[in-house]
């Protein structure tokens, strides 16, 4: 029973590195998800400001 702690304790550090090496930190696709999450968002707000001003503006009529 110790002897396969020992074997996670040491196999456990080698895959967390190997993983970190193959997906890097700061790549290439986590930097076009968030740019096109910000667009969305961005999308989002400026069809929110629209819809108030129509809202409105059948509001006074």
């Amino acid at each position: 029973m110790a002897s396969s702690a020992v074997v996670v304790g040491i196999a456990a550090p080698g895959l967390l590195a190997l993983a970190q090496t193959l997906v890097p930190e700061e790549s290439e696709h986590k930097r076009d998800v968030l740019l096109a999450w910000m667009r969305h968002r961005e999308r989002q707000a400026r069809h929110r400001v629209l819809a108030q001003r129509s809202r409105r503006a059948r509001s006074r009529q």
